[in-house]
């Protein structure tokens, strides 16, 4: 017996699949009039400044006082991460991994570009081995080069045994040739330094129907055609309270880690995509180049 489906339900589901498509019409609308009008120098900051409204980063927030998630403590407890040594954080948010490496006896050095973040996370590190510095992954980038700025001391030469590029702070780092950018920055003021980097995913599947998006994609031309000052990439968001965000393929990681002279001692993909970098001796890059 074929059951005939009722007519106020096939109209319900009409509506529901029209109020999909206006959704992801507006959001593809959101995203790409943002990656092409805001320039990308100016991305982190518009970036920076609405992770600085979320109170939950702060002491007593959610973020905050859930310390170290667990796939961090399996991180740092690989047997490619040191047991003790210097550490740099960056994006290193209000102290919450600050705090957690001090307490496991490491001397940290950390940078964040939102002023009430670096203000908590220096009243917290008070009277501890800690120097907790304001800046972004831009500065670090301009201190790598010689170019100065509020993270040129960190070109001196300081023995870094490992470097953390704060929860999830890679993937708001885009385009992804500033992500390679970044890696080659700590490569060179941390050269024998592990890094440990978290980031989100996107599969083939998903970035096929991603860039399908006929809106998205008339919006880019059109957009592009105006002389609009930035350009999208494939998984390039953009979301209210975290700014600017790229999904990254995972072959992009060993890829970019090579090219940064690094190698991937640990890659996982859940319950959070992270992984661990190991730097090439330089005799072994030297013969790559």
């Amino acid at each position: 017996m074929t059951y005939r489906i009722p007519p106020w339900v096939r109209a319900l589901l009409a509506a529901d699949r029209l109020v999909h498509r206006i959704a992801t019409a507006r959001e593809g609308l959101r995203d790409e009039l943002l990656l092409a009008w805001i320039p990308e120098a100016d991305r982190a900051a518009l970036t920076a400044a609405l992770y600085a409204r979320q109170k939950t980063y702060l002491p007593g927030g959610h973020r905050f006082e859930s310390g170290l998630f667990t796939w961090e403590k399996r991180a740092l407890d690989a047997p490619a991460f040191p047991r003790a040594g210097r550490v740099l954080v960056g994006a290193a948010g209000a102290g919450r991994e600050v705090v957690a490496l001090l307490e496991r006896g490491y001397t940290v050095t950390a940078f964040d570009p939102c002023d009430d973040f670096v203000e908590s996370a220096r009243a917290l590190a008070k009277d501890r081995p800690a120097d907790i510095l304001l800046g972004s992954y831009d500065d670090l980038v301009a201190a790598a080069q010689g170019r100065g700025g509020p993270l040129a001391s960190l070109g001196d030469p300081l023995s870094f045994d490992a470097v953390i590029l704060g929860w999830g702070s890679l993937s708001h780092v885009l385009p992804g040739a500033a992500r390679l950018g970044l890696l080659r920055a700590v490569r060179t003021l941390a050269p024998r330094a592990v890094v440990l980097t978290s980031f989100q995913l996107r599969h083939d599947s998903e970035a096929k129907t991603e860039t399908k998006g006929r809106l998205r994609d008339a919006l880019r031309r059109a957009f592009t055609a105006m002389g609009a000052p930035g350009r999208s990439e494939p998984g390039d968001q953009f979301y209210a309270d975290g700014g600017f965000f790229s999904y990254l393929s995972p072959d992009e990681i060993p890829r970019v880690a090579f090219e940064a002279g690094y190698e991937v001692a640990l890659f996982e993909e859940g319950p959070y995509p992270h992984a661990l970098l190991v730097p090439f001796p330089r005799a072994a890059c030297l013969s790559e180049a």
